[in-house]
């Protein structure tokens, strides 16, 4: 079979060149997908980058300043962010412009942390200079309250005591019996038979009205109760009594008289009375005998 050599090579020519158009449609196709493909990748970024920017502007917005320095080197940067996001939005989305636009918005974190600790520092020092001036005014008002609670004490004690029973005039005298049945007074131990005992309770009207129990004690020479009529106690204390009285108290000055005889002779020395209301001693007076 003879073969003729053009048409050989035109068919030969034709196969390389379908051959060549295939490589060259896979490779512009590939070449496309790939420009396709970094096109998109760089729009996500361009879009990820101005909302990190926008972002940043407003929460620039939400904060709020009291020291004027501070607020000034903020607004600067809020400004410097706005500036870098309008730029940004105008401009085609390539590596150089991302990485520029991406390095300006890492400087403005770092500068934003260190303007929040700054002012995170300036609030820690009101605080302090809050909390010196509040503890100064606790202070001030312990102290207060503390002169308060004296003062109150205080009135309440002169109240209290204001309010208490007072007695004066305190007489003690001893007599004799005469066969008559008539007293006679004397200081003779060995003459005496028994005690009078007089007081006058004081007019006071913060006094309350009516019965107040009294007891009378007579100590002896010999350290010995006279007329022993035994022991009342008021919580902790202990008292020895030579008589019980009741008597009406009407806030009006009023003496009193009562006679205590003795149970054992009189003996020579110094015989000591008191008065109580309860355990409080009102007062005390003292006879001698021979």
């Amino acid at each position: 079979m003879i073969v003729n050599t053009r048409v050989f090579n035109f068919r030969f020519t034709i196969g390389t060149l379908i051959v060549a158009f295939i490589v060259l449609a896979a490779y512009g196709f590939s070449n496309y997908n790939e420009l396709k493909s970094n096109s998109d990748f760089l729009a996500h970024e361009k879009k990820l980058l101005l909302q990190e920017l926008n972002d940043f502007i407003e929460r620039y917005d939400e904060l709020g300043f009291e020291q004027n320095s501070l607020k000034a080197q903020f607004e600067i940067s809020k400004l410097r962010a706005k500036k870098a996001f309008d730029s940004l939005e105008v401009l085609n989305a390539n590596l150089s412009v991302l990485s520029k636009y991406r390095a300006e918005l890492m400087f403005l974190k770092r500068q934003n942390k260190i303007l929040q600790s700054d002012s995170l520092n300036y609030v820690i020092e009101n605080l302090v200079e809050v909390n010196e001036d509040i503890s100064e005014a606790l202070e001030l008002q312990k102290a207060f309250n503390e002169s308060l609670i004296t003062k109150n004490f205080s009135l309440m004690k002169t109240i209290r005591e204001g309010s208490m029973l007072f007695a004066n005039s305190f007489d003690a005298k001893v007599y004799r019996m005469k066969n008559s049945g008539e007293k006679v007074e004397t200081d003779k131990a060995g003459n005496a038979e028994t005690f009078e005992v007089c007081f006058v309770l004081a007019e006071n009207p913060l006094v309350t009205n009516g019965t107040k129990n009294l007891y009378i004690q007579i100590l002896g020479p010999d350290n010995n109760i006279v007329n022993d009529k035994g022991a009342v106690n008021f919580g902790e204390y202990s008292l020895i009594y030579s008589m019980n009285l009741n008597v009406e108290y009407n806030n009006s000055s009023q003496e009193f008289c009562t006679e205590i005889p003795n149970n054992e002779s009189f003996k020579e020395g110094v015989y000591y009375i008191s008065v109580f209301e309860n355990e409080r001693q009102l007062g005390r007076t003292e006879i001698e005998l021979n």
